[in-house]
Parts: C-alpha cells; sequence; structure tokens
C-alpha cells in the first residue's frame, strides 16, 4: 500500500499513528504494537516502523479495518483508544481531501478514522439511548397493560359501588319517608290534643252562650225592632238628636208597651259586629260612634241612602270600599259618562258620579 513511502511525511505518519491507538489493547501483539499503561509505547515521529508491520499484510489489514465495526458492537474496544486520537482528529489539517495531496493511501484511511470514530461516539452515546427508548416503551407497555387492568378493576369496583349506592339511597329514602310521616303524625296528634284541650275549654263558654241565647230569644223582637226604628228614622240626626230620639222615644215607647228588650239594648250590637266596624276603619271609615252608626245604617238599608258629605269622609270610604269591585268614578261633565255607564252595567261593576247638582241628566 506504501511500499513506496519509505520516509512519509509527517501528516501521513499521524494518520497511521492514530489507526495504531484504535488497535492497543485488540491486535497490538499481532501488529507488534508496544503498549504501556493501556497507551501506545512508541512515540508518534517514531511510530512508522510499526506502523509499516501493521500494513505488511494489505489484504489482512482492510480485513481488520473492515471488521473493526464488529468489535466496536461486541464493545472490545476501549474507549481510552478513541479518547487518545481526539486531538488528531481536531486538527484542521487532518481531512481526507488535504491528505489526498500527500498519499492516496492516507485520505482513505483518514476517512475510515473519521467515520469509525463517528460510528463509535453513535453506539457510545446515541445507542444507550436508543436501548433506553426501547426499555421505556417495553415499561410503557407493561404500565398500559397495568393500568387497563387497574381501569377495569375500577370500573367493576364502581359498577358495585353505584349499586350500593342505589340501594343506600333507597334505604335513606325510605328512612326519610319514615321520619316524614312520623313528623307529620305526629304533627296531627298535637293538633289533635290541643284540638280536644280548647273544645274541653270551650265547653262551659258554650254552656254560657246556650243560656245566654236562650235569653236573648225573649228580647229579640224588642231589639230587632229597636235597630230597625234605628235605620229608619235616625239617620239625618246628629248625636244629639239621636240619643235624644232613642232614649226619650223609642225606648219610652217600649217600656210603656211592655215590649220586651234587653236592659242595655245597642242598636249597634245587632246591625253589625267589631270585625265589620274594623274592616270599615281599614276601608278609611272614621272610628267615631256617629260614623260607625253612618256605615251600619248604609249597609243595612233596602233604600239607597243620601249621603251629605261636606267632609268628604263617606266618598273616601265608599271608593275604598268598592276599589275591589272595579268602582268607576265619573262626572256629568265627562263626555264619556254615558259609555262609563254602559260599560259598568254590562259589566256588573258599580258606578260613583261625583259633583251633582240639582240638575240631573235624563239620561241617568
Amino acid at each position: 500500500m506504501l511500499k513506496s513511502l519509505n520516509n512519509p511525511p509527517p501528516d501521513v505518519r499521524i494518520c497511521f499513528f492514530a489507526v495504531l491507538q484504535l488497535y492497543v489493547g485488540i491486535a497490538s501483539v499481532d501488529y507488534g504494537i508496544p503498549v504501556t499503561r493501556g497507551k501506545i509505547g512508541v512515540k508518534q515521529e517514531d511510530s512508522w516502523k510499526v506502523s509499516k508491520n501493521m500494513m505488511k499484510d494489505p489484504l489482512k489489514f482492510m480485513e481488520n479495518l473492515n471488521d473493526y465495526k464488529r468489535l466496536i458492537d461486541e464493545q472490545q474496544i476501549p474507549p481510552a483508544n478513541f479518547a487518545s486520537i481526539q486531538d488528531i482528529i481536531a486538527n484542521p489539517d487532518f481531512t481526507p481531501e488535504f491528505l489526498k495531496s500527500k498519499a492516496e493511501a492516507a485520505s482513505g484511511v483518514c476517512n475510515w478514522i473519521l467515520n469509525i470514530n463517528l460510528y463509535f461516539d453513535v453506539v457510545i452515546n446515541t445507542e444507550p439511548k436508543r436501548q433506553a427508548v426501547e426499555k421505556a416503551k417495553i415499561d410503557l407497555a407493561e404500565a398500559t397493560e397495568t393500568k387497563q387492568t387497574m381501569e377495569a378493576l375500577v370500573a367493576e369496583l364502581q359498577a358495585k359501588l353505584d349499586v350500593l349506592m342505589g340501594q343506600y339511597q333507597a334505604a335513606m329514602d325510605k328512612k326519610q319517608g319514615a321520619e316524614d310521616e312520623a313528623a307529620r303524625c305526629e304533627r296531627r296528634l298535637s293538633l289533635a290534643n290541643r284540638l280536644v284541650s280548647a273544645l274541653g275549654s270551650e265547653k262551659g263558654r258554650w254552656g254560657d252562650a246556650i243560656v245566654q241565647l236562650t235569653s236573648d230569644q225573649e228580647v229579640v223582637h224588642g231589639d230587632v225592632l229597636l235597630a230597625s226604628s234605628f235605620v229608619s228614622y235616625v239617620g239625618p240626626f246628629n248625636k244629639a238628636f239621636r240619643d235624644m230620639i232613642i232614649n226619650d222615644n223609642f225606648l219610652k215607647f217600649f217600656k210603656d208597651n211592655q215590649i220586651p228588650m234587653s236592659p242595655k239594648c245597642d242598636p249597634l250590637d245587632i246591625l253589625c259586629d267589631a270585625a265589620e266596624v274594623a274592616q270599615w276603619n281599614n276601608e278609611k271609615l272614621p272610628s267615631d260612634r256617629v260614623s260607625t252608626e253612618n256605615g251600619a245604617i248604609l249597609t243595612n238599608s233596602d233604600r239607597y241612602s243620601l249621603i251629605i258629605d261636606p267632609q268628604l269622609q263617606g266618598i273616601t270610604w265608599l271608593k275604598e270600599r268598592e276599589k275591589a269591585s272595579n268602582l268607576q268614578v265619573t262626572r256629568l261633565s265627562n263626555n264619556r259618562m254615558v259609555k262609563i255607564l254602559e260599560a259598568a252595567i254590562e259589566a256588573g261593576n258599580p258606578v260613583m258620579i261625583e259633583n251633582l247638582e240639582n240638575s240631573i241628566d235624563a239620561v241617568i
């Protein structure tokens, strides 16, 4: 190969010196490479003789170079071999192109050194990562299988849990229903006890009421006659005249003719009760005695009452009283009065005509 080079240039020697470095500990004895403490035991400038001995059989040398990849794959190459040539590879002049001008064979060997170094770097640095990826894939597959197994187990347990939760909820609903029914029965029992107690206390009052009603039957004619007379005759008068008419006329007449009546007969007790009076007061009727008597006369008369209302107390009460009945308020001067009357009559609603004067429209 390089038989014609008895004394090659240093650049070529460096190239083959690098090859010697790569074979330290592998074919050191075969190639006669002196080794000291795992490193080549000859200086770079004195290495050509050993290099020629390594290449004395070119075919064998080529086979060894081609077989070097296998040694790397089998991890038979000490990493120190490649570490020792990194300074040579880092030289900018260590390229196949540069060495080709020195020697054709050196260019090829340089190309082999660069590529085998790259391959060794891939095997050392990338292969472990690839193996780690493969192992990770295997671990992932195992973890996925374990996960699927656990998910199936969880789904099975969840289904059982759902059944148990359904049964638990049904039991809780039944329990709540029983508690609600017990509470309802307890409330009914409490109300029943209260009713029994109340009825027990009412026994005496009902007995007194029977006695009172029995006595009232004897005087009811006079009381009703007094109330009827009150409604019919005392409405136009004020309080003083009303008391005079009742005491000096009605009561005197009843006594003279021996008409039975209550000892303290009050027409308002016959015409209305406390609840009605309270309702009238809520409807803005004044709470004085005369206003209450006027309300009793108005609500118990078969004829329409004439109300003289200078203070507008009566009209205020009537408006409030009939508000729920959709009271319609109008005047003779209203152009729509007739239509309002017609609509109210058809709907059955009350109508109030304000500010009537001495003359009334004939249409009314």
